[in-house]
């Protein structure tokens, strides 16, 4: 029995099981080298979840768990609210894997502190490997996202400015922030970054939607072309 979708074609309940049960033993080992990190900007009030990627990376997980769940539970209610998740998930995903690693490529010490940088293996755990899982929940398991670019931008409006208010809030008790360069910004600076920033997400959620759209049009069409032959 195929699991409660709103894809026009559902997967099959094993192999969508399987691909969340993959991406969450990634994330689990992603999670088990976080202690073992030694950028000192990660001390003190709020540790890891300072960071960006590691947030990101926590929301990344909760969809997969809710995926999971959904999987093997058949409840309608859980695929929605993994489509939901996913729709905050990744696109956020997907811009720190392209802008980390234009970085990563250009100058790495704007990333991390000399002498801090983390072995490659546990880099692409953060940096790449939730992006590619997230990728494949989207265009291979879910329904298109009901979201258009007005609402998407609203959405990440909210996303960013959480995250600014929560740093600022971690900046409040430990004075400093997780990002050297956000020290010598402008408030005026940082909220046109927010604005900018939700940009960025809104466009990249709208290109993924209309991606994930033509995947499915297409495969709809392979699939009648293949049916008729049949016949």
């Amino acid at each position: 029995m195929k699991p409660a979708s709103q894809r026009p074609v559902a997967p099959s309940r094993v192999l969508s099981m399987t691909i969340h049960a993959i991406g969450l033993l990634l994330f689990a080992l992603s999670f088990s080298q976080v202690p073992k990190g030694t950028n000192p900007l990660r001390k003190g009030f709020g540790g890891p979840y300072k960071f960006l990627t590691i947030i990101a990376l926590l929301l990344s997980t909760i969809t997969f768990v809710i995926g999971f769940l959904a999987d093997l539970l058949s409840v309608q209610p859980l695929f929605v609210a993994k489509s939901y998740m996913s729709l905050c998930a990744t696109p956020v995903e997907l811009l720190i894997t392209i802008f980390y690693w234009s970085l990563y490529f250009i100058d790495r010490t704007k990333l991390t502190p000399p002498g801090h940088q983390l072995p490659l293996s546990h880099d692409l755990g953060l940096h790449a490997v939730p992006t590619a899982m997230l990728l494949a929940d989207l265009l291979v398991l879910s329904p298109p996202w009901p979201i258009n670019g007005r609402a998407a931008f609203v959405l990440d409006l909210g996303i960013a400015f959480s995250y600014w208010g929560w740093i600022e809030y971690c900046f409040s008790i430990v004075g400093w922030y997780p990002y050297p360069g956000l020290t010598l910004a402008s408030p005026f600076k940082k909220l046109v970054l927010c604005v900018v920033w939700a940009a960025f997400l809104a466009a990249t959620t709208v290109l993924l939607k209309k991606l994930h759209e033509k995947i499915i049009a297409i495969t709809d069409t392979m699939r009648t072309v293949e049916s008729s032959k049949t016949k």
